[in-house]
């Protein structure tokens, strides 16, 4: 394994308009040969260590996913080896992971053992303080983006009425057989993972689709304002794609949890995305706009101009509270950072990589 592997970076839980929404149980298959969950406060170090053990496997040339933190963009929530079949999870708030075979596959690393605990209890009503107002810092957020939702709603209607539902059929007939027509239908039902592409973050909206799609051939890019009709267009392939037995990647977008903004289908080496990241770079361009009644989208121009500028508002005060919670997320971890014993998390992390790497060379035994 001389190359080095490639790091994939996704969002396994959102700030959407319903609140923090986790796709979790997608973050590792339920064929998983091992589950590290880790638990611990802020500032521990369980973001370090899951990082530090990723890049290290990456080095050995395993391809690494960074589950990623969309309430923090340099921390991770997770570390899958996909090839191992081996993930490193946070299992504390809000994202609780609960063991499902507990000693079999899952293993609980307590980080609260390498803790001073006194330490942290002389600043107790401190940390209560702060925990209670990025609780609210979050809350507010979210009924900013839940009113954001609501005026997108709004432009969705409009777009919802001006779709020509015949040529929007039409375009997915062609499309469908070209993707999948030699492909036959399968016993076997095909499987789709679930995750996020983007997320509202402390940066903004942000995504890293230059990992997902990477090394995928054949993109084909939507152009379209309507998220609800590109979501819908992508469930027609996922349809198709679970009867040919294909597994493949949903990626949804941050605001709207169901709605779908870009589809792998990795046996095939297709990727479906509505990224502006690929909107000069695809295999294939797709004009939403062809399957719109463009009289309609005229007409109603003045209302979607004005409909976007407020979700770009209500989107960015969202986001600033993100922005504040963050902030004092970091006051939060100094409480923490100085009454812990990171030489024995070092210890630990050596001992799990030299685990993991023992995992490797059974499975590479058992396949040779």
């Amino acid at each position: 394994m001389g190359e080095k592997g490639w790091i994939k970076k996704v969002f396994p839980g959102g700030n959407t308009a319903k609140g923090f929404y986790s796709y979790y149980d997608h973050i590792i298959g339920s064929d998983a040969k091992r589950l590290f969950i880790i638990k611990g406060g802020p500032g521990v170090g369980k973001s370090s260590f899951m990082k530090e053990i990723g890049y290290e496997m990456v080095k050995l040339g395993y391809d690494v996913e960074f589950h990623q933190c969309s309430s923090d963009n340099d921390s991770l929530d997770g570390v899958v080896i996909p090839e191992l079949k081996i993930a490193l999870i946070d299992g504390t708030a809000p994202h609780i992971v609960d063991p499902k075979y507990p000693g079999a596959v899952d293993e609980i690393l307590n980080f609260g053992e390498f803790w001073n605990e006194d330490g942290i209890r002389k600043n107790r009503n401190e940390i209560l303080k702060i925990t209670s107002k990025i609780g609210k810092l979050f809350e507010r957020a979210y009924r900013y983006f839940a009113a954001a939702k609501s005026i997108r709603d709004d432009m969705e209607v409009i777009y919802e009425e001006a779709l020509d539902v015949g040529k929007f059929y039409k375009a997915v007939r062609i499309l469908k057989n070209e993707i999948f027509g030699t492909l036959n239908y399968a016993e076997k039902e095909g499987k789709v993972r679930h995750l996020f592409g983007s997320a509202l973050s402390p940066k903004g909206l942000v995504d890293d689709y230059a990992t997902i799609i990477g090394k995928v051939e054949k993109v084909y890019y939507i152009d379209s304002s309507y998220v609800k009709g590109v979501s819908n267009f992508m469930e027609e392939f996922i349809d198709e794609g679970i009867k040919k037995g294909l597994y493949m990647e949903a990626y949804h977008e941050s605001l709207d949890e169901k709605n779908i903004e870009t589809l792998i289908i990795p046996k095939l080496n297709i990727a479906m995305t509505t990224s502006n990241k690929y909107a000069q770079n695809y295999y294939k361009k797709i004009e939403f706009d062809s399957f719109m009644n463009k009289e309609l989208l005229v007409e109603n121009e003045k209302n979607l101009k004005e409909d976007k500028m407020i979700v770009e508002q209500l989107l960015n005060a969202g986001i600033s509270n993100i922005t504040k919670a963050k902030i004092n997320h970091d006051e939060l971890e100094k409480f923490y950072i100085s009454n812990m014993n990171f030489k024995a998390v070092d210890a630990l992390k050596e001992k799990v990589i030299n685990r993991i790497l023992k995992y490797a060379r059974e499975i590479n035994y058992k396949n040779n």
